[in-house]
Formats: C-alpha cells, sequence, structure tokens
C-alpha cells in the first residue's frame, strides 16, 4: 500500500499527524473528516490503536470522529469522556482535550482567555503545529524540533512516493524509517522530553517529606511507576491523571474476570481547600477479583488525581492514595514494554530455564500460573521491583544493599520515550556474596513488568530473572512492623529484651533477628527425640519430595518436625516444615516460596522453654561498673572478656545459655577499681566443651548486674 493510493495531497495532514502519534509526539490525536477503511487499516499497520466516537452538534447532527493513539489507555478515556456526547467547545473541555493531544498547558490556558494571540514563531513554524502557541512560550522551541523533523521527512516520503523505480522506492523508505527514529531518538535524548502531553498544576500540589526533587513522588513510588531517575514534576501529573482516567472507565457493576469500581456517594459536597470546588462527599472502591485487592479512593483524592497529584487536603493535614496498591490493581504491567523474549515457550516474560529455576509452580506451557491476569515475568519483576526502596545505600551485612552509580549523558526508552541514565546499579548480597549490575534503564522496564529492555544505548538486552533475584534476597526476609530491619517485630524485641530501634542491640556484630534465630536453631538440634512428660522433645517426619528454596535454590527435603514440651500444659505440637526451618538456619523466622510464612519467635521459645527473661539484666543507672563486649564476637574457641570496676566490690562474672541454665563460673572475688579481664574457653564448669550457638555472661556486683550476649562457631 503506499501513500499516494491512501490519501490525496489534501489529505497530508492525517499522514503527518499519524507520524506525530506513532513517534509519541502526541499522546493522542483526533480527525474529524471521514476516511476509508482502506486508511483505518493503514493507521492500525502503523502499530497505533484506533477508534471511532459519535459526537451530536448543536443541531443535533451526528458527527463521527477518528481517535489513534499508541496506548489503548487514551482511547478508552476519550471514548467514556465524548461518545455520543454533546459536542461543546467550553474551558474544562478544551484544558482535558489540550492534556489529550499534547498542547502545552500555558498555550492552551492563553487561547482560553485570548485565542490567535500574536507569538514570537515563524509563520512556518506555527503552521506545522496543531495548536497556537502563546506570548514567550517556553515549552513549544523544544517541540518545534519534534514536528519540523517529522513535518520535512515526511513531505521527503511522500514527495518520494511517485517514484516509479519500485525496488528504489522499497530503499527509499527503508531508510527513511531508520533515519526517522534515530533523529527522534537523538531529539529525546538532547531536551530529555518525552512530549507536552502533560500540563503542569501548582495549585494542587502538596509538599511531600523527603521529596528530593520536589516532583510530588517518593522515592519508592517513582521505583514503582518507573520514573526513577528522570524525577520530572510532570511524572506525577501525567501518572495521576493517567490512572484516574483508568478509573473512569471501570465498569460500576460488580464483575468476576476484570476490575471494577463501586461508588459510595453521601449526602452534602466537601469544598477542596486548594481550588475552591464543591466535590461530592463519598469515596470509590476499586476492586481487582483476579488478584484479590481493592481500595477505597475519597472522591476528593479522585479530584486531586484529575489535576495531576496522589495527595489531598491541605499542606499541613492531607491524605495520600496508596500508589503501589492502586497500580497492582489498574497498571501492573504494561503489554508494551513486555517484549519477546526466546526460549520462552508461553510468552510470559521468562525464559523456559527461568521458570524451571524458579519456586513456584511455573510451567513453561503456563503464561499466568495463579490465574490473577498478570503473566508470570511479570509477576516476578512486580516482586522485585519493591524491594529496591528497601535496599540501603550504605553496606549491609544483613541485607542486600544498592549502589547507584550515574555517568554523563543519557538515553531513552525505544517503547515510551521515557529518558534515564546511562550509568548502572550494583546490587551487592552479603550473605551469598553475588554481585549483579544493571543499566538505569531496566529499572525502567522492571516496573513495567519486563525483565527485557531496548533503549537508545543498550539495545534488545535483557536481565536474567534467576541472577537478579538471588542477588536481590538474602534468607533475611524484610517483615512488618520492624522498625530496624532485624527480622524481629518490635513487640517481639521488647519480649526479647532487645531495643526495637537498634539492629544490634548488644553491639556484637550479629543482628538481633538472626541472633535469636540462631540460638533457636541450636535448641531444636539437641531436643531428644524420646518421649519425655519432663522436657521438651521433638518428633521428625520425613516426606517424599523435594523444595527448592527461593533464594538461593538448595534442594530441601519435603518434611515436618514436631515439638512438644509437656511443661506448657498442651498436647499440640508446634509444627514447622524443614523449608521453614532452612530459612531459620539462616537467621529468618520469616519464610517464602513454595511456603510463605513466619515462625513466631515468643511462641517457639515457650515451645523450647527458653526463659530469657530470666536472666535480663537489672535496670540500673549505676557507674560504679562498665561490661565490655567480648571479643572477638562470634568466636572459636576462645573470647575475651573486659571489664572495669570504679569502686571495690565482689564480682560474680557466669555463663548461661538460652534456656537460662548455668554454664560456668568465670569469677567470684573482690576487686579494687581498674581495668579487668577474663577469658573463656567455651567449656562447661566440667570442662567439656559446649555447643555451637548464643550464650550469656551476667556480671553481678554489690552495685547492680548486667548481661551481655556472645556466639560460638564452631
Amino acid at each position: 500500500m503506499t501513500v499516494n493510493n491512501l490519501i490525496t495531497k489534501n489529505e497530508f495532514e492525517l499522514f503527518y499527524l499519524i507520524e506525530l502519534t506513532k513517534q509519541k509526539v502526541k499522546p493522542l490525536s483526533r480527525w474529524e473528516k471521514p476516511i476509508s477503511e482502506q486508511t483505518r487499516e493503514y493507521i492500525r499497520k502503523q502499530g497505533l490503536y484506533l477508534d471511532v466516537i459519535s459526537r451530536k452538534t448543536f443541531l443535533r447532527y451526528t458527527i463521527y470522529e477518528t481517535i489513534f493513539s499508541t496506548s489503548s489507555h487514551y482511547l478508552d478515556f476519550y471514548r467514556h469522556k465524548f461518545n455520543h456526547s454533546l459536542l461543546r467547545k467550553d474551558n474544562p473541555t478544551k484544558r482535558l482535550e489540550g492534556f489529550l493531544f499534547g498542547y502545552p498547558s500555558c498555550c492552551v490556558n492563553q487561547f482560553i482567555k485570548r485565542p490567535y494571540i500574536s507569538n514570537e514563531l515563524s509563520k512556518e513554524d506555527q503552521s506545522i503545529l496543531f495548536h497556537w502557541t502563546c506570548q514567550n512560550c517556553q515549552i513549544t522551541p523544544e517541540l518545534i524540533p519534534y514536528y519540523k523533523s517529522i513535518y520535512n521527512r515526511v513531505i521527503e516520503w511522500y514527495r518520494n512516493e511517485t517514484l516509479e523505480n519500485k525496488q528504489q522506492k522499497e530503499i527509499y523508505i527503508s531508510n527513511y524509517r531508520r533515519k526517522l527514529q534515530t533523529t527522534i531518538a537523538a531529539l529525546l535524548v538532547s531536551t530529555g522530553l518525552l512530549s507536552a502531553q502533560t500540563s503542569v498544576d501548582t495549585i494542587h500540589f502538596i509538599p511531600l517529606p523527603n521529596d528530593t526533587n520536589n516532583n510530588g513522588l517518593s522515592y519508592a513510588e517513582e521505583i514503582y511507576l518507573g520514573t526513577y531517575e528522570y524525577g520530572l514534576l510532570d511524572d506525577c501529573q501525567y501518572y495521576a491523571k493517567f490512572l484516574k482516567s483508568v478509573v473512569d472507565t471501570l465498569p460500576t457493576s460488580i464483575q468476576t474476570n476484570r476490575t471494577y469500581k463501586l461508588e459510595q456517594i453521601f449526602r452534602g459536597v466537601v469544598q477542596c481547600p486548594k481550588c475552591g470546588a464543591n466535590i461530592p462527599m463519598g469515596y470509590v472502591t476499586i476492586i481487582n477479583p483476579l488478584r484479590n485487592l481493592q481500595i477505597d479512593i475519597p472522591f476528593i483524592g479522585l479530584h486531586f488525581m484529575e489535576n495531576g497529584y496522589f495527595s489531598y487536603g491541605n499542606d499541613e493535614d492531607y491524605q495520600r492514595v496508596d500508589i503501589d496498591t492502586l497500580k497492582k490493581i489498574l497498571y501492573p504491567f504494561d503489554p508494551e514494554h513486555m517484549l519477546t523474549v526466546n526460549e520462552d515457550s508461553d510468552g510470559d516474560g521468562l525464559t523456559d530455564a527461568e521458570e524451571d529455576s524458579l519456586w513456584l509452580d511455573y510451567t513453561i506451557n503456563n503464561k499466568d500460573y495463579d490465574n490473577d491476569g498478570v503473566p508470570d515475568g511479570a509477576q516476578i519483576a512486580e516482586e522485585i521491583v519493591r524491594l529496591f526502596p528497601k535496599l540501603k545505600e550504605n553496606v549491609s551485612n544483613i541485607h542486600s544493599y544498592i549502589e547507584f552509580k550515574p555517568v554523563w549523558g543519557s538515553e531513552n526508552c525505544q517503547i515510551c520515550g521515557s529518558n534515564h541514565n546511562m550509568g548502572y546499579i550494583e546490587i551487592t548480597n552479603p550473605e551469598n556474596k553475588r554481585s549483579y549490575q544493571m543499566p538505569y534503564i531496566s529499572l525502567h522496564a522492571l516496573a513495567h513488568g519486563s525483565f527485557a529492555f531496548d533503549g537508545t544505548v543498550h539495545q534488545n538486552q535483557r536481565l536474567n530473572a534467576v541472577e537478579l533475584y538471588r542477588a536481590m534476597k538474602t534468607h533475611m526476609l524484610f517483615i512488618t512492623e520492624d522498625s530496624d530491619n532485624d527480622g524481629l517485630k518490635d513487640n517481639e524485641e521488647k519480649y526479647f529484651g532487645f531495643n526495637p530501634n537498634n539492629t544490634d542491640s548488644n553491639d556484637d556484630g550479629v543482628c538481633d533477628g538472626m541472633e535469636l534465630a540462631l540460638s533457636f536453631v541450636e535448641s531444636i538440634k539437641s531436643l531428644p527425640t524420646e518421649p519425655s512428660m519432663s522436657e521438651p522433645y521433638i518428633e521428625y517426619l520425613d516426606m517424599d519430595g523435594i523444595q527448592l528454596c527461593s533464594v538461593c535454590g538448595y534442594e530441601i527435603p519435603m518434611g515436618i518436625m514436631k515439638i512438644y514440651n509437656p511443661l506448657i500444659n498442651t498436647t499440640t505440637p508446634l509444627e514447622i516444615t524443614y523449608y521453614a526451618f532452612h530459612f531459620l538456619e539462616k537467621g529468618s523466622f520469616a519464610y517464602e516460596g513454595a511456603e510463605e510464612g513466619r515462625i513466631n519467635p515468643i511462641e517457639l521459645s515457650n515451645y523450647l522453654n527458653i526463659a530469657l527473661v530470666d536472666i535480663r539484666p537489672e535496670l540500673t543507672n549505676n557507674t560504679h561498673f562498665i561490661l565490655e563486649q567480648n571479643y572477638p564476637n562470634p568466636f572459636n574457641p576462645v573470647t575475651e572478656i573486659n571489664f572495669w570496676i570504679k569502686k571495690d566490690c565482689d564480682v560474680t562474672i557466669d555463663i548461661y545459655n538460652l534456656q537460662g541454665q548455668f554454664i560456668k563460673n568465670l569469677i567470684h572475688k573482690y576487686y579494687i577499681p581498674g581495668h579487668y579481664k577474663i577469658k573463656w574457653d567455651g567449656k562447661n564448669e566440667s570442662g567439656t566443651e559446649v555447643p555451637s550457638g548464643s550464650y550469656f555472661y551476667r556480671m553481678k556486683t554489690s552495685y547492680g548486674s548486667l548481661v551481655k550476649r556472645m556466639s560460638l562457631i564452631k
């Protein structure tokens, strides 16, 4: 099909509009004249979504509009707003159309107040635009190169459609396409602009704490949305309006296989504290039945989203839409960013080898193993993306940590045109010593559900899902209600005598959660297997089969251990699977993968008859003595304990295990002021070596006592 056969010279503007839309200079375009089915088919072959809607004039005549875009969401939004509606040109409609068609907001506002006022553009430049630019416009000059390049190329291509030699024509068209894409990519890199598709409204802006680039999004939200690194103000504007437009198109009746909304409207209105608009009281519940997720957003929240922001209220007292949950419900992945992957039999974004290495019920012939509407690859990408905000930029010996290494220069996503630094991100796993590097643009692709990415610099590349996952994950999983990320909930830390705001309460180099977990492991391993009425015991139930650890890939035999404690007046054992125990051996009470859950450390301590509270230090503010942390710690086979005496007193230093049982007395004598030290060789009172594990040493004086922990590792 040739351009000459497709359109006449008078319809050149349509072809120009198609190219502007295809290159994402315009997010949405509208053609108000009749076009043939042949032309519609051509538009579709350009990779554009297309729809035809009807409108009514004031004289009740029906007219038809053809709309097309690279994104079906824009068509859905436009159809929802205008299909079968009265053709009107009021100010709100003009502003909305300006946003959809990619016109600068300043030009739209100026045109509403004073249309066709003289501007600084030449007639030639103004003639290739689809909006009238305002005086001293700061945005349009940045757009002119986009329009001019496409306009000139289209003119050149159109003219060469008259070439008689078919082979020569095909070569020319092929070269044109390549030149056009290269030109647009270069312009995007040089300007850093996608288009003028977002109108920046600062009236409804509410400052966020820790929003370093002041763009209305937190660091975590920029990661979730795939906008981290360029972080422009219109990122928030775009996604707030985009997600609001998706909400507008949702059905209002209960659905079983697609997302829907239910509106709860109350009597009365609430006034927007920013613009004074009257907003209905009530809220909308948005439900994704396939993912079993839902969110409530008040109408005032939707009003702020419509104006480009996720916070609503006033600067001092505001609430915020949960972007993470809303994205999981409405837009968990973007099909356009999910590029084709080699050796991916079911087209879910994971290679067959990766599916075989992962722990869930993934198969190479099932694109969506849990039938939640999200391909398996996109679901794994979604999980990994949500780990990034949790990683610290400082070196850690507990969780994986991250380093951002930007360089001079930027590149653009070939799918959506977004701009990214050309540098890379390095993730280091302290547990398995893995290190993984990935370019900035790949983080953008992950946020859209894809391990594959295509940039103007990093072209047609892909992250290895398994290697990245195992670099990101340690067995010490993140849990809720854990202020210091040490694997224990705050209430559990208080129960066991730890500081909820200090990862390593006793400064012994081992985080509190890991220290407690490892001590429980030793206690469990030492339990007798013979039933008893006077002490805890354990029963092992082996099963056929193995399970792969989601973090390290280790093969774990299937089975259950049952811990009985006749002293707590119950015949019900505490059951721990071998899989969960594998994570406990790595220092984590939480586990995930083929099984997911968490061992309750308080419940486990009761079953093991461990009473840490029995040897908690007496609370004293005295300054008569100092007990230092042993060194080295962990140790094998000998460690040294230093202490200071500032006033004459009797001193006793004893060793206990985690059950509070006495192990050995190191000192029991009278001391005068001074600095002293004592060594422990890991043996009990009878000279027998004690097993690996955690132990307490308590210094007791006339003025009080202090307790610290230490770990023996053989």
